[in-house]
């Protein structure tokens, strides 16, 4: 390393040579600091991300959350492009099918008919709205709104008409913010 510097004489220049063996201050300071960092105890208050329940539920809601939004957004993209998602076609057909029974037992609610839809409520295709409305919103939401579909059958069953209106009018206000927030409320017919 060579150093140039102005002499006070004037016209002279000097050249200034540092010792070979000299330190930097980098060198001392990373020498100094080596132990340190190779013996540097582990931060034992960080608590891992998998062994906080709420963390890694809030979490997952996000992720499904961003899923929903992005499965709307594809939808709507392929409906503006005069396209077809056959997949999405066979995943919707249990909640298309759900869709279809509610409302007819929300009819035969209407016409006093409970015996009609304490049946119609009753029947398979609530197990299949279940595990694909597990898929695409998560269980808790799917579990809500199969649970207002056994209150509404319940109350039916029992020949309370009032109460069994009353459940079906929560259940179909569930199931209309459940397909707004999983982005399906634009592909289902007659919602």
């Amino acid at each position: 390393m060579q150093k140039v510097a102005s002499a006070p004489v004037r016209g002279q220049t000097v050249i200034a040579r540092a010792a070979p063996n000299a330190a930097s201050r980098r060198a001392i300071l990373g020498v100094a600091l080596l132990p340190a960092l190779v013996y540097a105890p582990k931060a034992l208050a960080l608590i891992p991300d998998e062994e906080d329940e709420d963390l890694v539920e809030k979490a997952k809601a996000n992720r499904r959350a961003r899923l929903a939004q992005q499965r709307g957004v594809t939808r709507d993209f392929m409906a503006s492009e005069n396209l077809t998602d056959r997949r999405l076609e066979q995943e919707l057909v249990p909640v298309q099918k759900a869709v279809y029974k509610l409302a007819k037992s929300g009819s035969q609610l209407e016409a006093g008919d409970l015996k009609g839809a304490a049946s119609t409520l009753s029947e398979s295709w609530v197990g299949d709205f279940n595990s694909v409305a597990s898929t695409v919103s998560g269980s808790a939401a799917a579990g809500k709104l199969v649970e207002g579909i056994k209150s509404v059958q319940a109350a039916a069953a029992k020949g309370d008409a009032a109460g069994s209106k009353r459940a079906y009018v929560s259940l179909v206000s569930d199931l209309q913010s459940w397909a707004s927030t999983s982005g399906l409320a634009t592909s289902l017919k007659g919602l």
